[in-house]
């Protein structure tokens, strides 16, 4: 009997430990990069996905795991990915999102959608053919991403219209 109540005090301490591992959601890491941002003076590259996206997953695999974007990420800015169908809470300027509503306010209607932010967690806006963006909608390849990277860091976006570089 006695080992019968320890076996079932083992299962509950692993089902304790996984909730508990659980419950570090993406929230927490989109919250800590954006301190990590402003402590670096790195701006930030937001990844807006979702689970079922087939696009997401291409630009893990095919753009985010470049080299030379990952050497350009890790040299310059802070990466975070925001599920936006995620319900997770999140603080960000000062204010409560969920996931899906944080998503919505970078006005990303389809996936995936790349946001910069400013160190201090400001949305970069430029101009794409004359017309304000404040996201990056869609897939790009390697090559055009790191343009865009070089564009954002180089702080083009200030400037010059993104249309004259993709």
């Amino acid at each position: 009997m006695m080992i019968l109540n320890y076996f079932k005090f083992v299962i509950l301490l692993i089902i304790i430990a996984l909730v508990a591992g659980n419950s570090h959601s993406q929230s927490n890491d989109f919250e800590k990069g954006l301190e990590k941002a402003k402590i670096n003076n790195k701006k930030v590259i937001v990844d807006v996905y979702t689970d079922w996206c087939g696009w997401c997953v291409k630009m893990d695999k095919k753009v985010y795991s470049n080299k030379e974007v990952k050497e350009l990420i890790k040299e310059y800015f802070v990466f975070v990915k925001l599920d936006a169908e995620g319900l997770e809470k999140i603080k960000y300027n000062g204010k409560d999102y969920t996931e899906t509503d944080l998503a919505a306010y970078f006005e990303a209607t389809g996936y995936p959608t790349t946001v910069f932010l400013e160190p201090d967690g400001k949305v970069i806006e430029y101009k794409y053919d004359k017309v304000t963006m404040k996201n990056l909608p869609g897939y790009f390849k390697a090559a055009d991403f790191i343009k865009m990277l070089e564009f954002i860091n180089d702080e083009d976006y200030r400037d010059t219209d993104l249309s004259k570089i993709l």
